[in-house]
Parts: C-alpha cells; sequence; structure tokens
C-alpha cells in the first residue's frame, strides 16, 4: 500500500489508540477482557506495545491484583489473566453505582429467598445437587438458580463494600 493511502477505520482508529494512550493503559485495556490465561506476546500484540514493555505493565498489574500469572503447562513463560478479584469489585462498584443501599438490601433478602426456595423445592444445597440427584429439575430452572446465586453473591460484595467504607468514614469522624 502506497505511504499516502488512507487508513481504514479500524486501522485509524487504532492509530488514534496508540496515539491517545500509554503502553499501560493499553495494557490495562487488554486485560480487561482477558478472561482465559493468554501468553505475554499475545497480550503485547493487542495492546501494540512490545512484550518487555506489556511484561512490565503486568507485573504492575500483577502487583495491584488486577491480573493473575498463571502457567499453562503446553506454553512457554508466564500466561496472564484478568483476576477473579477484580472482577468481583467490578461488577460490586457498578451495582453500588446503580442501586442505592436500602433497595439493595431488599433485593438480597428477595434473592435468599428465592434460593432458599428452590433448595426446598428441588431438595439441594445448589442447582448441580439438584442435577444429580435427578430431582427432575430442568435446564432453565437450573440456570435461574445459578443466575440468583451469583447474582447474590455480587450484591453481598456491594453490601459488604459499601458497609466497609461507612465504617471507614464513621471512624474517621471525630
Amino acid at each position: 500500500m502506497p505511504e499516502d493511502a488512507p487508513l481504514d477505520v479500524n486501522e485509524r482508529v487504532e492509530a488514534e489508540w496508540v496515539e491517545e494512550t500509554t503502553p499501560f493503559e493499553r495494557v490495562r485495556e487488554v486485560m480487561k477482557r482477558t478472561y482465559d490465561p493468554q501468553p505475554v506476546s499475545d497480550i503485547a500484540s493487542r495492546a501494540r506495545t512490545s512484550e518487555n514493555t506489556a511484561r512490565k505493565h503486568l507485573d504492575q498489574l500483577a502487583g495491584e491484583g488486577f491480573v493473575v500469572e498463571t502457567a499453562i503447562p503446553d506454553e512457554r513463560g508466564a500466561c496472564y489473566e484478568r483476576s477473579s478479584e477484580s472482577l468481583v469489585l467490578e461488577q460490586a462498584n457498578r451495582i453500588r453505582a446503580e442501586v442505592d443501599t436500602a433497595t439493595l438490601t431488599t433485593r438480597v433478602a428477595e434473592m435468599q429467598q428465592t434460593v432458599q426456595t428452590y433448595r426446598e423445592e428441588f431438595d439441594a444445597e445448589s442447582p448441580e445437587d439438584a442435577v444429580l440427584s435427578n430431582s427432575g429439575i430442568d435446564t432453565e430452572t437450573v440456570q435461574a438458580w445459578q443466575t440468583t446465586r451469583r447474582n447474590l453473591s455480587f450484591a453481598r460484595v456491594a453490601l459488604a463494600v459499601s458497609a466497609a467504607e461507612e465504617d471507614l468514614h464513621a471512624s474517621q469522624v471525630p
């Protein structure tokens, strides 16, 4: 392609991204959407930076708890993926931004009741146990129960973070 040929839209967006962000910001952005272990070379390529630079920033992100370093038996070198803790906190903070504490407390109670109803109806502690015990639970109900448990977990974390912040602020008041 001639040097003065116009870039396509994707190339322009990528060029702007590289120009307007630091390598650290690009590595972090790539890792926000990396849920499976990826080698440093792939992360560096996606972040449009060198492997050494990517590795330096990945080490920093690992120190902050944003990513975890893993080893895959057939891969050479370290791999990185988004840490589950950072995903949970991100979701909890999203919930806190959208729902006030009183409403969230009510929703937690409702979800707890829903989970308890499932347990009683299928005489099982979890949807997985219900499936294993051949309780006649259908796929849609299994998915609804799993979703309710997941949402309940996120909501509980959101409430815990809110309570911790309130306690922190209360302890700072003279």
